[in-house]
């Protein structure tokens, strides 16, 4: 994780669940004790809820435990149980288990007998074969982009690198932001070019490659290196170095696969499912 477009607003988005806390509200939210394995910051968004702006109770909880899935409020593997959601968004049972029904038909959560229920697993081999597809797409829409760009859509463009800096400057910001920035940059050739739909169906892909998007933002920790990659792509769009710029395309989508290799077979390895050594596909 932007134009989903925000990777998780728009169309395929959602935005009625996205609940931002201002830095004093996230400072107090972290401080908060864990309740049932759930973090003070995901009770805080909860409570916060507007629940006029939703069309039934069921709504509210299935695009909020949603959002708290593809955010990494709810974690991989995380347990919940019915009636802990039930004490967190002070509704009954019935549009509880109506939300958790559908999340499941989604695959974002399945059931553990006996036990309640846990939010699905990464699948690294979901996730890298997007991270190619993507690759793939990505560079032959910003080729287009390189040769038909107008002076307006270039100034879009800029103008959400700009919005990024601009995120950077508050010490407190929340990763999600700057992931939702940093889509909707992207999503700016896609659009400019046609070619939305295209946009769309790789934010579609949202039970995993969202939520590794936003693992990588969440453990990133020099988002100046991905500003600057930005800042470059747009230099060569402008110059139409079109071949230079597909290489400097291709490292920037590889780079959070890459970077994060270690963490995810040591200190996240818990999020993602065991990958079948036979047919393993490689980045």
């Amino acid at each position: 994780m932007g134009s989903e477009t925000q990777a998780g607003a728009g169309k395929t988005g959602d935005t009625t669940a996205a609940v931002t806390l201002t830095h004093g509200q996230r400072t107090r939210a972290r401080a908060a004790p864990v309740v049932d394995g759930v973090r003070g910051e995901v009770l805080a968004r909860i409570s916060a809820l507007d629940v006029g702006s939703f069309k039934s109770l069921e709504e509210m909880v299935y695009l909020s435990l949603k959002r708290e899935i593809l955010d990494l409020g709810l974690v991989p593997g995380q347990l919940i149980k019915e009636t802990m959601i039930c004490e967190m968004f002070g509704v009954s049972r019935t549009p509880v288990r109506d939300a958790l029904r559908l999340l499941q038909e989604q695959g974002f959560v399945q059931p553990a007998p006996y036990k309640g229920i846990y939010v699905t697993l990464l699948s690294l081999s979901n996730i890298k074969q997007m991270i190619y597809l993507r690759v793939a797409v990505e560079t032959m829409v910003m080729r287009d982009f390189c040769r038909s760009a107008t002076k307006m859509q270039m100034e879009e463009a800029k103008y959400m690198l700009q919005k990024q800096k601009a995120v950077l400057l508050d010490e407190g910001f929340a990763p999600e932001m700057f992931y939702r920035l940093d889509a909707a940059m992207h999503a700016v050739w896609f659009e400019a070019t046609k070619k939305n739909r295209l946009w769309e169906l790789i934010q579609e892909q949202q039970l995993h490659y969202t939520r590794f998007r936003m693992l990588d933002f969440v453990t990133e920790t020099d988002f100046q290196r991905i500003i600057d990659e930005h800042e470059a792509l747009l230099g060569m769009v402008e110059k139409r170095e079109t071949a230079r710029m597909e290489e400097t395309l291709k490292d920037h989508l590889y780079y959070s696969m890459k970077r994060m290799r270690h963490q995810i077979d040591v200190e996240y390895r818990h999020y993602f499912e065991e990958e079948e050594a036979e047919g393993k596909f490689e980045i």
